[in-house]
């Protein structure tokens, strides 16, 4: 099993600084949530992670391995996949070839075993799988992003706001579901700004305001208290 450590990282667009020496942990197998308003600096953290920004200073370990600065392909090679905002498929290809490039650099027996996995987690996709990936509905291209996931057998999975645009019955089967579409030690740092539907499905929290750590603690002990969640969000 594999834990991350995120260390005193700054980082930012050209000269605009938006993340302002953040640390966090994810023990191994633990999931974690990763909540603040729009712009607060949360997918900016996943993109660091994933080696899509480079930090100027900090350093990112995952399993013990050093990953600050590397490539992003090296980072996906270590076991860390990135399911991004707004679900990202590729809408031209249809559903399988969507599935296939997941794949990428693995044989063909991992292929088959992937394919197997993601449409028994997702019937519809099977049944789509000659569809253009564009053609899909909002559900199916998030259903879409996460079998891409399972494609990739993730130790580390960021998810970066699942539940948006999406129907509240879609989300709440998403968040439940993650319990048997990913094994118990695949660790998870989870963006969202649905705080409550996040709470209860990860076992502790960061809030992030303006690039800083506003607040961390249990989930347990923060879902009934909004005013501290409130106040963390929104600095008041």
């Amino acid at each position: 099993m594999a834990g991350l450590e995120f260390k005193d990282i700054k980082v930012g667009y050209k000269r605009n600084q938006v993340i302002h020496g953040v640390n966090l942990h994810v023990e191994p197998g633990e999931r974690v949530a990763l909540l603040g308003a729009n712009g607060a600096g949360k997918s900016t953290i996943l993109k660091t992670i994933s080696g899509l920004l480079t930090p100027t200073t900090g350093s990112i370990k995952f399993d013990g391995e050093d990953l600050t600065g590397k490539n992003p392909a090296v980072i996906v090679d270590s076991g860390v996949i990135h399911v991004p905002e707004g679900r990202r498929v590729f809408p031209a290809l249809d559903v399988e070839e969507n599935l296939q490039a997941a794949n990428y650099g693995r044989g063909s027996e991992s292929l088959k075993e992937g394919l197997r996995a993601a449409y028994e987690a997702f019937p519809i996709l099977r049944e789509r799988r000659h569809q253009a990936a564009g053609l899909l509905s909002g559900g199916q291209q998030q259903m879409l992003s996460l079998a891409r996931a399972i494609m990739a057998k993730p130790k580390l999975l960021l998810i970066d706001e699942m539940s948006l645009g999406l129907a509240p019955v879609l989300v709440k089967e998403f968040y439940e579901s993650l319990g048997t579409l990913f094994s118990d030690d695949v660790t998870l740092l989870l963006v969202e700004q649905n705080a409550s539907m996040a709470l209860a499905h990860c076992k502790r929290f960061y809030v992030i305001r303006n690039g800083e750590i506003a607040l961390e603690g249990a989930s347990d002990d923060y879902r009934d208290n909004h005013t501290a969640l409130q106040s963390a969000y929104l600095g008041i």
